[in-house]
C-alpha cells in the first residue's frame, strides 16, 4: 500500500505545481491510502491529516475551479481572446486569513499534543501534531491559491520527513524530501509564470 501511495503523490504533487484541478482527485485517493499506511504505523495525528486531505479535496477542487472561471472572465473582459485559462493564478494572503491561520495552528496543535500524549501510543507525539497542524493550515492556504502555502509545505516536508524516517517508513520519507525540493520549485514556478489575482 505504500507503494501506491507513494506512487499517487508523487503524481499530486506535479499535477499541483501544474494547478491542475484533477491534483484533487489524486490527492483524495492518496490519502485513502495512506490513512491504511499511518494506521498500520500507529502515527494517529498523520492518519487523522488524511482524512482531512481526503474532506478538503472535494472544497480544493470546486475552489479551483471558480478561480479559473474568474481568470476566464477577466480576460474576456480585457479582450484578451479566449484559451488562456490554463494559467497559473495565486494571490497573497491578507492579514484576516493570516491571524485566523496563526490561531488554527495554535489550537490545532496544542489539543492535538494534548491527545498524542495522553490517549494513543503516538511514538513521536510532537513532531506528529506539529506536522499535522502546519499541513491543515497549508492545506487550507493551497486550496485558497496561496503563493506562501509553498513555504509552510517545505517545513512540512522536512518535518514528516524525519517523522517517517524514524518509523522505518523510508520510502514515504523519500517522498516527502521530494517533495520538499518540489515545494521550493512550486514556489519559484508559480511566482514566475502565475498571475496574481486580488479576488
Amino acid at each position: 500500500m505504500e507503494y501506491f501511495a507513494f506512487i499517487t503523490g508523487l503524481l499530486y504533487l506535479i499535477l499541483e505545481i501544474r494547478q491542475n484541478s484533477i491534483m484533487w482527485v489524486v490527492g483524495g485517493i492518496s490519502a485513502i491510502a495512506y490513512i491504511i499506511v499511518f494506521a498500520e504505523s500507529s502515527l494517529f495525528a498523520a492518519m487523522g491529516l488524511q482524512v482531512y486531505y481526503a474532506a478538503v479535496s472535494l472544497y480544493g477542487f470546486y475552489r479551483w475551479r471558480e478561480d479559473k472561471r474568474l481568470s476566464k472572465r477577466r480576460e474576456k473582459d480585457a479582450e484578451r481572446g479566449a484559451g488562456k485559462g490554463d494559467e497559473i493564478i495565486y494571490r497573497h494572503i491578507g492579514m484576516r486569513d493570516l491571524l485566523l491561520s496563526v490561531l488554527l495552528f495554535a489550537a490545532v496543535f496544542v489539543s492535538l499534543l494534548t491527545f498524542l500524549r495522553n490517549m494513543t501510543g503516538d511514538p513521536m507525539p510532537l513532531a506528529d501534531a506539529l506536522a499535522t497542524a502546519l499541513s491543515i493550515v497549508a492545506t487550507w492556504w493551497l486550496s485558497r491559491s496561496y503563493i506562501c502555502q509553498w513555504l509552510v509545505w517545505v517545513c512540512v516536508n522536512i518535518l514528516s520527513a524525519y517523522l517517517f524516517f524514524s518509523q522505518e517508513l523510508y520510502l514515504t520519507a523519500i517522498l516527502y524530501l521530494i517533495y520538499t525540493v518540489c515545494a521550493l520549485y512550486g514556489f519559484y514556478h508559480w511566482h514566475k509564470c502565475g498571475v496574481l489575482i486580488k479576488k
